[in-house]
């Protein structure tokens, strides 16, 4: 019988004094955890064979844990001189990144390295029924994240929304802030709560996921469209979408097909069997 490994997960959350956690360490922590026994957050004292740096940046556990180590990616932090990936990447044994541009980039700073593609996945018993087939033009819209986000991207789409006479509603931690058009459309606020926002996102008739030509938004993964796939609900990443969803059959088309997608292809358990196969192929490489 094959030998189970104990993995510790480091997860950025850990360093933050916030109750709600923040969505990198939810989606790719707290999930396999949750769903995976050999996975457990990491606790202080505790003994593990390998472990995951989810956007943790620590060197000096890196250089001083004997065992297999990979570095998770979310975001690219260096950008912005955030941290010093060369040094934090060369303390490791792999990187895994949530985006494929993300592992591309990642790649090319480290030729020899093994740099996996570990998408954004979801733990499936959290989320309740899809809701039922859309019978009626669209009128509720949600965006949900970061506000700060928000900010960047929404602009584009407040003509639409307005034309289209949308209640427009941000799921997000804190109220929409800059003054432009979409703050004129005075759009609703609630407080982003993991423990009830995927029944408030299914009450959307479109989510909103508009991406930035920012470099950072290059990076980021596709985890917005993919969690209101799943809850039956259709995305639109930009004004003409949003047009065309406000058809009922051009929503129903669109969740029928993406939510097979994402039955298929995100489920969390995904994501601890691709980690168990990178280990693997450290410590084979290791021998």
């Amino acid at each position: 019988m094959e030998k189970q490994f104990s993995t510790g997960i480091i997860p950025f959350g850990y360093f933050m004094e916030s109750k709600v956690p923040p969505g990198s360490t939810f989606l790719r922590a707290s999930g396999l955890a949750k769903n995976s026994e050999d996975f457990n957050i990491w606790e202080h004292g505790q003994l593990y064979d390998q472990l995951i740096f989810q956007k943790a940046y620590w060197p000096e556990m890196m250089r001083l844990f004997p065992g297999p180590k990979v570095l998770d990616l979310c975001d690219p932090d260096w950008i912005s001189g955030y941290v010093d990936i060369i040094e934090i990447g060369q303390l490791v044994d792999a990187i895994t990144c949530s985006s494929e541009n993300l592992s591309g980039l990642i790649s090319s700073y480290f030729p020899g390295k093994m740099v996996v593609h570990v998408p954004d996945r979801l733990d499936f018993r959290l989320f309740p029924a899809a809701r039922p087939c859309h019978r009626h033009s669209a009128k509720e819209l949600i965006w949900f994240g970061y506000t700060k986000n928000a900010e960047e991207t929404l602009r584009p789409l407040a003509e639409v929304i307005k034309e289209g006479e949308f209640n427009l509603t941000l799921i997000a931690d804190r109220p929409y802030g800059r003054d432009d058009e979409i703050k004129a459309l005075k759009p609703g606020f609630i407080q982003f709560d993991p423990m009830n926002a995927y029944q408030l996102i299914a009450n959307a008739d479109i989510i909103l996921n508009p991406r930035s030509e920012k470099p950072l938004f290059k990076y980021k993964s596709n985890n917005k469209s993919i969690i209101g796939w799943k809850l039956g609900v259709a995305v639109a990443e930009n004004a003409a979408e949003l047009q065309i969803l406000s058809n009922p059959v051009e929503r129903n088309e669109q969740v029928l097909e993406k939510k097979a997608w994402v039955d298929q292809n995100y489920y969390i358990e995904r994501s601890a069997e691709q980690y168990r196969s990178i280990f693997n192929q450290i410590r084979q490489q290791k021998k």
